[in-house]
């Protein structure tokens, strides 16, 4: 008896350590940041060419390692599937109805013989590093001479390269001949440079030793998801991508019975929001809070906080991925 008992004490035991070890598996998410050229991801990459993703630490790699790093990023392309590039940037005036708020041209990782017919990778150092394109009609384009129109790309080293499908995406700035700003990320990189260089100065005067000052903000991105047949009644949403006409709802905010309301899977609306986060995580965007807000059908993502220059590049993609996957489940964002 006592042994059968014994026996039977250690089989619990064995299932509660079974069940809880596969409670805490962290199996399901293993793709978490696979598709964003930094970390671990990178060195694996960058270790077969003879350097580690510490040359990424020091934004001078565009100049000194430049040539390595793009075959590392090739590989690391390759590997997933992916045979195109393409230098992302966020044109000046861009956050109106334009989808994901942001521009590229998308080029293929190869070149093409004509004599032999035959294909092949290419992807170098200053394919990577700089690019250059029609400026002419983003603002004040007109205002240029037209061998002054190119818009002129650099790789922005602050924000890593990630990948979407069969697309890595260079995160960019976008400036004139001239060196003037066509884009966002421009000026904002300007102010950083500005803030490191004036603060490190102020903290010096104030008896502290700093090597760098940085700015990390958190961003939250709020939307509403409302069903597609309905989009499709509101000439306004679709215009505008707001509500513009109509009468105004029947109460306010008084009640709030919406706000951080649990989700519902009667509508679709977890599901949508369940595979948006999904889709970021590969990515490497930590969408960690979800919650109903204030307003019915209104819903917010919050991810942790990090860089500005970071985390507004990934909120351009959240954006970019709620309105792509919002119709999969019949809605509209």
């Amino acid at each position: 008896m006592l042994l059968n008992s014994a026996a039977r004490s250690l089989a619990r035991q064995a299932r509660y350590t079974a069940s809880s070890r596969l409670f805490a598996s962290l199996a399901p998410y293993e793709e978490y940041g696979k598709s964003v050229f930094k970390g671990t991801v990178a060195d694996s990459y960058l270790k077969k060419h003879g350097a580690s993703v510490d040359v990424l630490k020091d934004p001078n790699w565009t100049t000194d390692h430049a040539d390595t790093v793009a075959k590392a990023v090739l590989d690391w392309a390759a590997d997933n599937g992916a045979n195109t590039y393409c230098h992302w940037f966020q044109p000046m005036a861009a956050s109106g109805v334009r989808h994901g708020q942001s521009g590229q041209v998308q080029n293929m990782m190869m070149k093409f013989d004509d004599e032999s017919g035959e294909v092949a990778w290419d992807f170098k150092g200053k394919t990577l590093v700089k690019g250059e394109t029609d400026g002419s009609s983003y603002p004040n384009g007109n205002l240029r001479a037209t061998h002054q129109a190119g818009g002129y790309l650099a790789v922005d080293t602050s924000s890593p390269i990630f990948l979407r499908g069969d697309t890595i995406f260079i995160p960019s700035c976008l400036v004139s001949y001239y060196g003037k700003a066509l884009d966002e990320k421009t000026p904002l990189l300007r102010a950083n440079e500005a803030l490191n260089k004036e603060g490190t100065r102020l903290l010096k005067h104030l008896g502290f030793e700093a090597g760098s000052v940085k700015t990390n903000i958190g961003l939250e991105q709020e939307f509403f998801l409302v069903q597609r047949e309905d989009f499709y009644r509101r000439p306004d949403l679709q215009l505008t991508g707001r509500t513009i006409m109509g009468k105004n709802a029947p109460r306010g905010q008084e009640m709030c019975d919406h706000y951080m309301a649990p989700p519902s899977t009667a509508t679709p609306a977890l599901a949508c929001m369940q595979e948006i986060q999904e889709e970021c995580w590969k990515m490497g965007i930590p969408l960690k809070t979800r919650h109903r807000e204030v307003a019915p059908n209104q819903y917010e993502f919050a991810p942790l906080f990090g860089t500005n220059t970071t985390q507004i590049d990934q909120n351009l993609m959240v954006m970019q991925i709620i309105e792509e996957i919002a119709p999969r489940h019949g809605l509209v964002a």
